[in-house]
């Protein structure tokens, strides 16, 4: 066979279609990753462990697409996150816990301190309540619970509004006051009662300092005036700081 017949035999039609194959695989890869249709990709077609952080959208995760138990210990800040309590004091009292959740123990039981007042009425201004002296050398975190009982004149409408303080005098941050508003209408005089939680921490001090619970009242109309009131219990509780 001469050379010149062999060029000029045309590929057989099984070269060609491989030839052809060929070119549809290759080009089917860039066709695919430009025109795939929406939401056609599933988690059958990402390999196990391909998806990187930077392929995550910022703010994308939320708790909704997280396994309810699935963060424990070692996903969490532990400078940020305070961890479980871990242990316990055998004698004495916490004094501390930290960020692992471990406790420090002191061999001494904090002092609890505490009164009952019984029930002042107020008066013109910032009338008494309830006081407790603090010992010195100790922070304490100072607990009030003024129980008010608001007796309205008879009109036809009237608003009691008592404000409590729980007060230690001196240092920053002493004092704390909250409020009880009340409405009453009718022409028939009636009671109404609350209580005012008051809760206020106490830094050591080189002398004893005093706790006290004030209370006053506003109304309106002013006149005639309404009758308030209060009693309250005075708790304190030493602790190790408060600064």
């Amino acid at each position: 066979m001469r050379f010149r017949s062999l060029s000029r035999r045309r590929p057989s039609a099984s070269l060609v279609v491989s030839f052809v194959a060929l070119f549809v695989a290759l080009g089917g890869v860039g066709y695919a990753a430009t025109q795939l249709p929406a939401n056609s990709v599933g988690s059958s077609q990402l390999q196990n462990g391909s998806v990187g952080n930077w392929k995550l959208k910022f703010n994308s995760v939320g708790s909704r697409k997280i396994i309810n138990g699935s963060v424990g210990a070692k996903q969490v800040n532990s400078t940020a996150v305070q961890l479980r309590v871990s242990s316990a004091c055998s004698s004495g009292a916490v004094s501390a816990v930290g960020l692992s959740g471990t406790v420090t123990c002191t061999p001494t039981l904090p002092n609890e301190l505490g009164t009952n007042a019984s029930a002042v009425a107020l008066g013109t201004g910032s009338t008494p309540v309830a006081t407790k002296s603090l010992p010195s050398g100790s922070s304490y975190l100072v607990l009030a619970y003024p129980h008010v009982v608001i007796t309205d004149a008879p009109l036809p409408t009237q608003q009691v509004e008592v404000d409590c303080t729980l007060s230690v005098p001196g240092g920053a941050n002493n004092s704390i006051t909250k409020s009880m508003i009340v409405n009453f209408s009718g022409t028939t005089s009636e009671s109404q009662a609350g209580t005012i939680p008051l809760a206020l921490p106490v830094a050591s001090a080189t002398s004893a300092q005093t706790a006290t619970v004030a209370c006053t009242d506003t109304a309106t109309p002013s006149t005639p005036a309404p009758t308030v009131a209060v009693d309250s219990t005075v708790n304190a509780i030493q602790t190790a700081s408060n600064s």
